[in-house]
Order: C-alpha cells, then sequence, then structure tokens
C-alpha cells in the first residue's frame, strides 16, 4: 500500500467518524429539544417518553428548519405555542449540550433553561 493510499483511507475513516459524530449530535440535540417540548406540553412521563420516542425517530431525515415546522405543530396541538425564536433559541441550547455531551462522553442535561 502507497502512502497516498494510507491518507486516502485516513480521509475516509476520519469523515465517517465526523459524519457518526454529527448525527450521535443531531440525534441528542432532537431528544433533548423532544423532552423540552414535553414540559412545555405538561405531559405525563409515559406521553412524554412516547412523545420523545416519536419525535426523535421522525426527525432524524428532517432539516432544523423542518424540525422547528414539526415543533411549532406538536406544540400548538398541545395548546402550548411557543414563539418560533423561542424554539430556536432552544434548538441551539440542546445543540451545544449535545456537542458538549459528545466531547466529555456524559449526559450532562440538567432540564430547561427557561
Amino acid at each position: 500500500m502507497t502512502t497516498f493510499d494510507e491518507r486516502e483511507q485516513a480521509f475516509e475513516r476520519r469523515f465517517v467518524h465526523e459524519e457518526d459524530r454529527r448525527f450521535q449530535e443531531r440525534t441528542r440535540r432532537n431528544r433533548l429539544l423532544a423532552r423540552w417540548a414535553g414540559e412545555r406540553m405538561a405531559l405525563d412521563p409515559d406521553a412524554a417518553s412516547r412523545f420523545t420516542d416519536a419525535f426523535v425517530g421522525e426527525t432524524v431525515p428532517l432539516d432544523d428548519e423542518a424540525v422547528l415546522a414539526r415543533l411549532v405543530v406538536d406544540l400548538a396541538a398541545a395548546g402550548a405555542d411557543e414563539p418560533v425564536s423561542v424554539l430556536r433559541r432552544e434548538m441551539q441550547r440542546c445543540a451545544g449540550l449535545a456537542r458538549a455531551e459528545s466531547r466529555v462522553g456524559l449526559a450532562l442535561d440538567q432540564g430547561s433553561s427557561a
């Protein structure tokens, strides 16, 4: 194997690793966001767990705007309307928390900020 081939494989491994990390962080962000939304909707623990699982499973392939749109609909259906600016801020908070958790390898969530 040539040095070029080794470098190419190293880049491919790094790409796969980074994509996996991004996917894990995005999934964790959506889970944290769903838990926050469940609190706003005043769901009981079982309903909150079901909502969180469904939300995460359905939002994995969506971009951020589609995730926010889904959140707006879910919150409105539960009578817990929140401005999109609040949802964006919470999404950013959850994303930061997910990135930090990824770096340290621990779940750092201590509840919502609001």
